[in-house]
């Protein structure tokens, strides 16, 4: 990619008076240890049906649905048959009149548009093919944001999305309400794992945003007074798949 002369001179101006040369690659750190590496294959539950590593990976599940109870979110561990009526009843617990979602294979195979329509909810999903900026001002005004999650860490109850395309950034952040998707034999024990992930993602190229959310926004001003839901969704909810 050619750089813009007048980029070349800002930034060369600035080496300048640094004394040095413009750099213009970035050499990564040597670290002594590497927790990443090899964490993530550690647990496998889909290659290990039963045994040790079965109960090992119950055991995550169970951290991580304490978790998030202590985070003040929502957890349902059910199988992919009950979404439906799961859903339906957050959309009836909130009040919730409109929606926002990922245009995503794995929520489209949960039939999510089908029980949107049987509870009247006016949605939309977040299509690459229509006017991103009608789709932001949609997410803007919607009770609630739907996608699914690429893992959960159990050590603090976290989801780590993957964006780009049609799996818009906003749509977990702006509605008050929110509500994550995962299947539960993606849980993994800890950031490490996550980090893991996505340098496995790496030869196939990083979206422009991995969001790594772990409950309610949540900000605290000078006396400590904690307030839910004010940079971002104030409710969430985490629906783990049995497969």
């Amino acid at each position: 990619m050619n750089e813009p002369v007048e980029q070349a001179a800002f930034l060369g101006s600035i080496a300048e008076k640094l004394g040095r040369k413009r750099r213009t690659a970035v050499s990564p750190p040597s670290w002594d240890r590497k927790p990443w590496e090899g964490s993530g294959q550690e647990l496998n539950p889909e290659a290990e049906a039963g045994g040790r590593q079965a109960a090992e990976h119950e055991q995550l599940i169970r951290q991580f649905m304490k978790q998030l109870s202590a985070l003040n979110t929502a957890v349902y561990r059910i199988s992919r048959a009950d979404f439906g009526r799961v859903l339906s009843e957050v959309i009836a617990k909130h009040g919730i009149g409109s929606a926002i979602s990922w245009d995503d294979g794995r929520l489209h195979e949960l039939q999510l548009e089908s029980t949107l329509n049987r509870n009247g909810i006016h949605h939309r999903l977040w299509r690459t093919t229509e006017n991103e900026r009608e789709l932001r001002t949609f997410a803007e005004s919607a009770d609630m944001g739907i996608t699914f999650a690429d893992m959960g860490l159990a050590d603090t109850g976290t989801v780590l999305l993957m964006n780009g395309g049609g799996r818009g950034r906003l749509i977990s952040l702006l509605p008050p309400v929110y509500v994550a998707v995962l299947p539960e034999r993606f849980i993994y024990p800890r950031l490490s794992d996550g980090m893991s992930f996505v340098r496995s993602r790496i030869p196939e190229g990083l979206p422009a945003c991995i969001n790594f959310i772990t409950g309610p926004s949540r900000t605290g001003d000078i006396e400590a007074d904690l307030a839910l839901g004010v940079h971002g969704p104030g409710k969430v909810h985490i629906i783990l798949l049995q497969d």
